[in-house]
């Protein structure tokens, strides 16, 4: 059951998966099968930041660089409150857990776009962790939900993640800076990072970096895929936005949008797009998104 508390981080949830599905969509029927390079590499380079800001919170925390470390700071992947999984191994050396529902994927499948939603499984969880391990690590994802078979066989109903770090494949002299020895203590990690943080982090990077790689893959047509896909994202987050303000008899809508949209509509005055924007990713933000989204919600 939803509580309005918890409304909030869903609707930012929401908007992450559509930003990616819309942009990545348009990158896709724009550039041709191209486009898909770009968008794992826009991927991979915000896993690969998150691997090293985990890597270095668990140095600096006093931990040791293994698997559990790694998710107890976060497995880069969704804090939402409608995620259901389970660990069934939770150790240094493996770490296996399945998901059972998905909000990403759910709204992903219903648009039909399951080859955009295995892109984004395929590439987070791999550079997360090789980044975090320093490339002494291995992953699988055996199960998916986003996977539906076209062949005769049954769709999966679960996804399952499995991640290896093992011993034998670290140099036998930082094995004890890696894995906690016998006599030691395991240090208990905790992220600077809110959940809300991370996702707002996140929307912003995404942007960037797909709109960098379309312009370095494909000029000016590249950059015209980005202002679409934008520009395709303006309708279903005004629509989610003004049900869900609706819903909870929110009487201030402005102050509804700043709660429960990741992204700022003034982003020349949020910090986040100075430290990770370039000019062509904010201008096209700003006249593909946050102009048009101000428009039609008449703030």
């Amino acid at each position: 059951m939803n509580t309005i508390q918890k409304i909030s981080l869903q609707n930012w949830q929401d908007f992450w998966s559509m930003l990616y599905m819309h942009m990545g969509k348009s990158i896709m029927e724009t550039c041709g099968r191209h486009g898909e390079a770009v968008i794992r590499s826009a991927l991979q380079d915000i896993a690969q930041e998150d691997g090293r800001r985990f890597r270095e919170e668990c140095l600096k925390q006093g931990g040791k660089p293994n698997l559990r470390a790694l998710y107890q700071l976060g497995c880069g992947c969704s804090a939402d409150p409608r995620m259901r999984s389970a660990v069934l191994n939770d150790q240094e050396q493996m770490r296996i857990w399945e998901v059972y529902t998905c909000p990403m994927a759910n709204l992903w499948l219903d648009h039909g776009q399951s080859f955009l939603a295995n892109l984004y499984c395929e590439e987070n969880q791999l550079e997360l962790l090789n980044t975090f391990t320093d490339g002494k690590g291995q992953f699988h994802l055996s199960k998916k939900l986003t996977c539906h078979r076209e062949n005769g066989c049954r769709p999966d109903n679960y996804c399952r993640f499995s991640a290896y770090y093992l011993m034998a494949n670290v140099d036998a002299s930082k094995r004890a800076e890696c894995f906690t020895q016998e006599g030691e203590e395991e240090v208990q990690l905790s992220t600077a990072e809110t959940q809300e943080q991370a996702l707002a982090r996140k929307c912003v990077q995404l942007i960037a970096r797909l709109t960098a790689g379309a312009k370095a893959a494909f000029g000016q047509e590249g950059l015209c895929a980005v202002s679409l896909g934008l520009r395709n994202l303006v309708a279903p987050t005004a629509d989610m936005l003004l049900h869900y303000a609706d819903m909870t008899l929110s009487g201030d809508l402005l102050d509804f949008v700043q709660k429960n949209l990741p992204v700022s509509l003034e982003p020349g005055r949020d910090e986040l797009w100075a430290r990770y924007a370039d000019e062509n990713s904010l201008r096209l933000y700003e006249s593909g998104f946050a102009v048009p989204l101000k428009k039609r919600l008449n703030l």
